[in-house]
């Protein structure tokens, strides 16, 4: 009689027992798998995208104000973001000297001479170019070049004042002066900028890895070299002293 009695006990306690352990086990296999999702998630993004996206609030309007001519439709989104943020850094769009309101080009013929691209480090860890791109103050009295990463990095900044300049790259082993009088292969893709009265190389430099700049000597410059004039003072041949 006692042993029927007590029966309805240990089922019931049995019961409870079970119910803790689905518990438990469920638990756990919630855990494990929102676990395995997020990180799996996580290395997915990486894995296909790198560095985060560049996400900028109203980025279409600021876009729009930007880019105003057709000419721009050549670079795509993803260098366009990484332009707009050089200029949210650098306040191009709201600098209270308006001297310091920085742009892109509204000439069309001018535009495809203020963007260029090249892997100009030759280290690019996502296998996309370089852009270097110039903008120009309201009164086109000076420029700043910069030079990004696909990534948005600002690689080189440099500003140019009392001219605006034109830019186009080229590719390694294209034969440049480089601190010297011969001509020399590049060692890697680089950015020649145009001025009024000369042209200069920027060109990125292992050794002291920063980007450098050599001027580009003309075809008069070269000659002016190898046969010196001598203006207001006699030559060498006149004035009867020792050459050392």
């Amino acid at each position: 009689m006692n042993s029927n009695s007590e029966l309805p006990k240990k089922s019931n306690k049995q019961w409870i027992l079970l119910s803790a352990i689905a518990a438990l086990l469920l638990i756990a296999f919630s855990f494990l798998y929102n676990w395995q999702r997020y990180f799996t998630s996580a290395t997915t993004t990486q894995a296909e995208y790198g560095t985060p996206a560049i996400v900028i609030e109203n980025f279409d309007y600021l876009e729009t104000i930007t880019f105003k001519i057709h000419e721009y439709n050549e670079i795509n989104e993803e260098y366009k973001k990484g332009i707009v943020q050089v200029f949210i850094n650098n306040k191009f769009y709201d600098a209270e000297d308006r001297s310091e309101r920085f742009h892109l080009t509204n000439i069309k013929d001018r535009a495809p001479k203020v963007f260029a691209f090249g892997n100009f480090t030759g280290k690019s860890e996502t296998n996309k170019d370089d852009l270097a791109f110039l903008v120009e103050n309201e009164d086109s009295s000076s420029s700043i070049l910069f030079i990004i990463s696909s990534n948005g990095d600002v690689l080189y900044k440099k500003r140019y004042d009392s001219e605006v300049p034109a830019i186009n790259s080229f590719k390694r082993g294209s034969k440049v002066f480089m601190d010297t009088e011969q001509l020399q292969p590049s060692p890697e893709d680089g950015l020649i900028i145009k001025f009024k009265s000369h042209k200069s190389v920027i060109l990125y430099v292992s050794k002291t890895t920063n980007f450098e700049e050599f001027h580009q000597y003309t075809t008069e410059e070269l000659d002016d070299m190898k046969n010196p004039h001598y203006e207001d003072e006699e030559s060498p041949s006149q004035s009867g002293g020792d050459s050392i």
